[in-house]
């Protein structure tokens, strides 16, 4: 079975719910920010600033799971 991100009806990356890594997808350590999100406000400087905050949900993510993290199978791939 294929794991994939939830999508909205437009093709935009749908959010989960973790309130606590508010950037990450229906994918647990699977980030997106920018353009591909959906509600974003799709301008560069929001890009950005959502790009920081996720270094840092990701960092709490991985410190959270240890070598437990699940990668999906289709990583890398379109």
């Amino acid at each position: 079975m294929r794991r994939a991100n939830a999508l909205d009806d437009k093709g935009f990356v749908r959010m989960g719910a973790n309130i606590l890594r508010p950037l990450e997808t229906s994918l647990p350590g699977v980030f997106a920010i920018g353009d591909v999100r959906a509600g974003s406000v799709k301008r560069v400087a929001a890009a950005v600033g959502e790009g920081a905050q996720v270094v840092a949900a990701l960092h709490a993510f991985l410190a959270e799971s240890g070598d437990k993290a699940p990668l999906p199978s289709n990583i890398g791939r379109y």
